[in-house]
């Protein structure tokens, strides 16, 4: 493990530490942004990366939103984004669906659309449904879990965008989708098949934007970022403005390539 501070925003060195790789792959929360608050810098080192000719996109266990209404949420916090630099767990775990599967869906825009535009269709009743489709969703009620578990307790697939227990706000950290998943693990006896990191599906899906090539992958939370970039082989770099505090660090397994206070640190002289 290295470890590499903050330059000034804009920096830009020769011989950085993100010139060994052909992608950069960024987290999103945590990483560039904190809820609707940048992280300081996160603009200009996306932009420094891209001008050095290193190929980039985000990938974001996020399902709540679509890439546009993604790409619009980093563009007002600086960072330059189109649709088609972001990879979405729901979009993952649309992709991991046959065309025309009926879909109880708990989840909010992006999982719905994403569903809709693979051919699947989305049902309200349990006795409809081929699979249950789990996303975050901040209208859930107790009825989502109870035809959820109906659905699963007749056959249907379980399909999770993500299992993060937590997500980072300004106020601290929120339950995620994993808490809900879990509820219904629990409720219907079952292991969902989950679309999101640490699991391979949706990092191998960003990759393939990459083109190929070496992959540092840019993350705050250990448990998915760096666990699921380790798992393939990749270099990553853990970035403590997230989940991750430093007094966390000496016992994380496996340990991160990289230790940034923050993503700006990319663009600090490569450690020798």
């Amino acid at each position: 493990m290295n470890s590499s501070g903050t330059p000034g925003r804009g920096a830009v060195s020769v011989g950085a530490l993100v010139d060994g790789y052909d992608c950069v792959l960024f987290d999103i929360d945590g990483v560039v942004r904190v809820g609707s608050q940048p992280i300081a810098g996160a603009g200009e080192t996306v932009a420094a990366v891209r001008d050095r000719g290193i190929a980039t996109a985000f990938v974001t266990n996020n399902a709540s939103s679509t890439p546009a209404e993604m790409a619009g949420k980093l563009e007002a916090v600086g960072v330059a984004a189109t649709p088609s630099d972001i990879v979405t767990s729901a979009l993952v775990a649309a992709e991991m669906l046959d065309p025309g599967v009926r879909c109880l869906v708990i989840g909010m825009t992006g999982i719905h659309e994403a569903l809709t535009q693979r051919g699947c269709a989305v049902v309200t009743d349990p006795q409809d449904a081929d699979a249950v489709v789990v996303a975050f969703d901040r209208g859930l009620v107790w009825d989502d879990l109870r035809r959820a578990t109906l659905a699963l307790h007749n056959g249907a697939r379980f399909l999770a965008t993500n299992d993060d227990a937590t997500f980072p706000s300004p106020e601290g950290l929120w339950p995620g989708n994993g808490s809900v998943v879990a509820a219904l693990e629990r409720s219907s006896g079952r292991t969902a098949e989950v679309a999101g990191k640490p699991h391979a599906p949706l990092l191998l899906a960003a990759a393939q934007r990459c083109n190929g090539g070496r992959v540092l992958f840019v993350g705050d939370r250990h448990e998915t970022d760096i666990v699921g970039a380790a798992a393939l082989g990749w270099d990553s770099a853990l970035v403590l403005s997230g989940v991750t505090r430093p007094v966390d660090i000496p016992s994380l397994d496996p340990q991160p390539t990289f230790v940034l206070d923050s993503v700006v640190g990319l663009l600090r002289p490569s450690p020798a």
